[in-house]
């Protein structure tokens, strides 16, 4: 499992709690574009087929 900045964390941290990714941009001043650059980079850094896929690596490994 790659090393995910704070950031992606708690962009992880929000999908988990069902927030969109629009919903996520609002919460953190980023905008929605920035929100879907960081998801597919963490997809491709984590090798994951999809961003459930994603969630559910992380709380196995407890970084969520």
């Amino acid at each position: 499992m790659p090393d995910f900045t704070e950031k992606e964390i708690t962009i992880a941290k929000h999908a988990a709690e069902g927030m969109t990714a629009k919903q996520i941009a609002d919460a953190m001043c980023l905008s929605l574009e920035t929100i879907r650059w960081y998801r597919k980079r963490m997809l491709r850094e984590a090798n994951a087929k999809n961003f459930t896929e994603l969630i559910a690596l992380l709380k196995d490994q407890s970084i969520i």
